[in-house]
């Protein structure tokens, strides 16, 4: 009897999410690029082929450990129409949460955001909905994206949405890289971080982003 007809009680939903469980282990502990269907089949005990059954290649059970990484992140950061917390303390709320989600698979999103996957069109695609959402959920229904930028006269005109979201993708990938060399080693606490990110927030995108509230 082959390891995998031994285990037959488990649901297909339930055997994939056994191996994608051990696939993030693996790729916590020796790096995203080193994940490997062998390597997963061993530690969970089932055959090569039975991976490539639900992930279909390498590749594609790469892909399935960024998606649920990213999965994961957009549940904790909230929906973006929730009615709480209020729109001033929301980007303090949010940005809390995403470093707090990040920090949990340090490892991963050290690894994503040094490019694993860069070539791969279906992971770009999530990250790209991933930053979108985290936009979307400071921004509240992305209203506060249409005030002026800070250092804006009073008569001068509002930033079109078109310039607004370039604003707001730029931001987006300054925060990575400022988490990504926090997550690296930095004497700033999580609070000092997330203070960090808010400021730089409002600093982008103008006055419609308050700067943080002090916190106890």
């Amino acid at each position: 009897m082959s390891r995998d007809t031994a285990r037959t009680r488990l649901e297909p939903a339930d055997r994939r999410r056994e191996l994608l469980t051990v696939a993030e282990r693996l790729a916590r502990q020796d790096g995203l690029a080193s994940l490997s269907t062998q390597a997963v089949a061993t530690a969970a005990g089932a055959s090569k082929a039975l991976v490539f059954h639900y992930f279909g290649s390498v590749v594609g059970l790469q892909r399935a450990v960024v998606e649920e990484v990213v999965t994961d992140l957009l549940a904790a950061l909230g929906a973006p129409d929730d009615d709480s917390p209020d729109d001033h303390d929301r980007p303090v709320v949010v940005l809390d949460a995403f470093i707090t989600a990040v920090t949990a698979r340090r490892e991963l999103w050290t690894d994503i955001w040094r490019g694993a996957l860069h070539d791969d069109a279906q992971t770009q695609e999530v990250l790209g909905d991933a930053r979108t959402a985290l936009v979307e959920r400071l921004a509240r229904r992305s209203s506060a994206l249409r005030g002026r930028t800070g250092a804006a006269d009073a008569g001068d005109a509002p930033l079109s949405p078109e310039a607004l979201a370039l604003l707001s993708r730029g931001w987006v990938a300054l925060a990575e890289n400022v988490t990504a060399s926090w997550l690296a080693g930095s004497p700033l606490d999580q609070a000092g971080l997330r203070d960090l990110l808010v400021r730089s927030l409002a600093a982008v995108l103008g006055d419609a982003t308050a700067p943080p509230t002090p916190h106890p």
